[in-house]
């Protein structure tokens, strides 16, 4: 059997096909390898790592990483080489084009340089990867400059991506340390004004009604229209002590400074008692918790008692308060028409407000709250926020 002839033409081209599939590989291997790596590195090592992939991608020993804003210069943020030969590649740092660009320099030490942009989200350069090398290279072809672009554009996604995450976050807190100055500030006013009713209305109030009694006990026997009437205003100027003492419960309940968070909730509580709704207590605890959480506790409370009264149309209310595995849980349900969070409600916003309200007042202390409708009719509201170890109470 005869071999066929060796033909040198089909051997080069086999070889140059060779190279060209393992110069693919390479790239893909450079982009997969790489966008693994980056999602699971912080942002000064992703910078890092990066950096040095497309440095031995191209062979290069030279790398500079610099990011610039509009109110700062440009900055090295990640660096592969000499600190000394680098420092001659901060004046390539502004670029005008998202094109990668292969430089030649007059620096000696540095006679190449591939320069690449990293595009922002709005279309303009926010850094630059500079790659160098001390001895003189053949240019890279279009293929490894489309990968090298596109690596930097995976990097420049990625780091965008974390400073809107920063951003965000930073956002957040400012919004919660508002929010939380929102709520300190309101329970500041409603215990001055609640002070000033007790020292002034209320006692007012209280000093009309002893003097009417006193009055009445006084006054001879009237005709019976005239003694209807007197009873009428006696009745009309107790309710009003009554109401303004409501009142000043309800901005500050001075059973809870004095008694704790169980005393105070289950006093709130008459106010579902004297609307006809059944209250049982399955689980209590007068343990006293520090005055945040008890403030915030006893404020979703009563939210949600007037949740109750107001649209939940139920004649039973299960209430609990346990401390158990180092944090407080409070529960809230009643055997009424339940609701959908997402549906309008005859309260109207302000329902949904008032629910938004206890959410971030148990977010403030770390805490969640959750609420759904039982199989059984109704809704069940739980609040759960930790409690302060021994060391930060301190």
């Amino acid at each position: 059997m005869s071999t066929p002839p060796h033909d040198p033409g089909s051997a080069l081209a086999i070889r140059s096909h060779y190279r060209q599939s393992q110069s693919r590989a390479a790239r893909l291997r450079l982009l997969v390898d790489t966008g693994q790596e980056l999602t699971q590195l912080r942002p000064s090592a992703m910078r890092q790592r990066a950096l040095q992939r497309a440095c031995a991608f191209m062979a290069m020993d030279q790398g500079l990483l610099l990011e610039w804003s509009a109110t700062q210069a440009p900055r090295a943020t990640a660096e592969h080489g000499n600190s000394e030969r680098l420092a001659a590649l901060y004046g390539l740092a502004r670029v005008s084009t998202l094109h990668p660009e292969w430089l030649p320099q007059t620096d000696a030490s540095l006679p190449q340089v591939l320069r690449i942009p990293l595009p922002g989200a709005d279309g303009q350069p926010f850094g630059v990867l500079l790659l160098a090398n001390s001895v003189a290279l053949t240019g890279p072809d279009r293929e490894d400059m489309e990968s090298l672009q596109l690596l930097a554009t995976l990097l420049a996604a990625h780091l965008e991506n974390h400073r809107l995450l920063e951003a965000l976050q930073a956002r957040e807190r400012t919004m919660s340390e508002l929010v939380h100055r929102l709520f300190t500030a309101q329970e500041d006013e409603r215990k001055r004004v609640a002070y000033d009713l007790h020292d002034g209305l209320a006692q007012t109030q209280a000093g009309l009604h002893q003097r009417l009694q006193g009055f009445a006990g006084r006054c001879p026997t009237l005709p019976q229209p005239l003694q209807s009437e007197l009873q009428a205003i006696l009745n009309l100027a107790q309710a009003c002590v009554g109401e303004g003492r409501q009142l000043i419960g309800g901005l500050r309940p001075g059973v809870l400074d004095d008694f704790g968070l169980f005393k105070a909730i289950d006093k709130e509580a008459d106010r579902l008692r004297d609307a006809g709704i059944e209250v049982f207590w399955q689980q209590q605890s007068s343990a006293r918790l520090p005055g945040a959480c008890e403030i915030a506790l006893f404020r979703i409370a009563q939210e949600g008692i007037n949740n109750m009264l107001k649209h939940a149309h139920a004649n039973r209310a299960l209430l609990s308060l346990q401390l158990t595995d180092g944090q407080a849980s409070l529960s809230l349900q009643d055997n009424g028409r339940g609701f959908a969070p997402d549906t309008p409600l005859p309260g109207g916003d302000n329902h949904h407000l008032g629910l938004a309200a206890m959410q971030e007042r148990a977010s403030l202390l770390g805490g969640e709250l959750s609420w759904h409708n039982v199989p059984e009719g109704g809704t069940r509201l739980r609040a759960r926020v930790p409690l302060p170890t021994a060391e930060e109470t301190r």
